[in-house]
């Protein structure tokens, strides 16, 4: 092929725009109808901040993530991406990983010692923040302060340890979701002393998330926060509605479609959409 050819086909590739065959499949909770991914980032768009839940072992969900900040991120909306993986201990890191100041070998580290799930299901993701220069927030509670709740009971945290405002009792379905852990955890009969720490530990986590995404937003104002974290995390009765204790911020929040969470039986008090199987 000579020269001039190749130049041809190049600048028609160039030129073709990229379409995702596999986009998100998406449905709108309200009216139960399927949804194209660019109509639901036309409806949620406009909120401060946009949660999007996932089982963190499913490749599927992280795709659908990925689907949905790449088309915010097309349509030039200025965002910075929260994460239930990091804690921020490494918020610098998370830094210099966005400044392109550290190559993948180097970080891989870093993120495995925050999150037990695998760097591939999570990679594209963070390749994409890197090239694009989005900004990546550290969401989550320290291990250590985490193991000591667990451990102790919320009782034994400092001051310093506890998000302001926290409040250790969990509204009724978030109650009823831990109960159904710790009958997992635990068998039919969880000891009462255990549920009640994992079930401070949740309230730590949701206010601690709904702390952190507040403080970002207060220091840089102009940025949506599209929060990625576990369904009974991103649902509206756990981190959305925590959000009011420390600002006045809009949210908008899509999830995969689980039992608990199907077209048939979730509702505009859950999601606004629902990521299809």
């Amino acid at each position: 092929m000579h020269s001039f050819q190749r130049s041809i086909i190049i600048c028609v590739l160039l030129t073709v725009p990229y379409v995702n065959a596999h986009a998100a499949r998406l449905a709108s909770v309200s009216d139960k109808k399927a949804a194209e991914l660019a109509e639901a980032v036309k409806n949620v768009e406009g909120a401060d901040v946009i949660f999007i839940g996932e089982t963190h072992d499913n490749a599927q969900h992280h795709a659908a993530q990925l689907d949905i900040v790449r088309s915010l991120h097309a349509k030039k909306v200025n965002m910075a991406i929260g994460l239930e993986m990091f804690t921020p201990e490494d918020q610098q890191e998370l830094d210099e990983w966005t400044a392109g100041k550290l190559d993948e070998e180097t970080f891989k580290p870093i993120y495995a010692r925050n999150w037990s799930y695998g760097w591939d299901l999570y990679r594209d993701l963070f390749i994409f923040a890197r090239d694009n220069r989005i900004p990546l927030i550290a969401l989550n509670i320290p291990k250590k302060v985490m193991a000591k709740v667990v451990a102790q009971g919320g009782s034994a945290l400092k001051e310093s340890e506890i998000p302001p405002k926290i409040s250790w009792t969990l509204n009724e379905y978030q109650a009823g979701y831990m109960k159904a852990i710790a009958r997992q955890v635990f068998g039919s009969s969880p000891p009462a002393r255990l549920h009640t720490r994992l079930s401070e530990a949740q309230a730590l986590r949701n206010t601690g998330m709904a702390w952190n995404v507040a403080k970002y937003r207060k220091a840089h104002g102009a940025d949506k926060v599209v929060v990625l974290a576990g369904t009974w995390h991103c649902v509206k009765n756990g981190v959305p509605e925590l959000l009011s204790v420390y600002d006045k911020l809009t949210y908008k929040v899509i999830l995969p479609e689980l039992p608990e969470f199907t077209l048939e039986n979730a509702t505009v008090g859950e999601a606004d959409y629902l990521i299809l199987k």
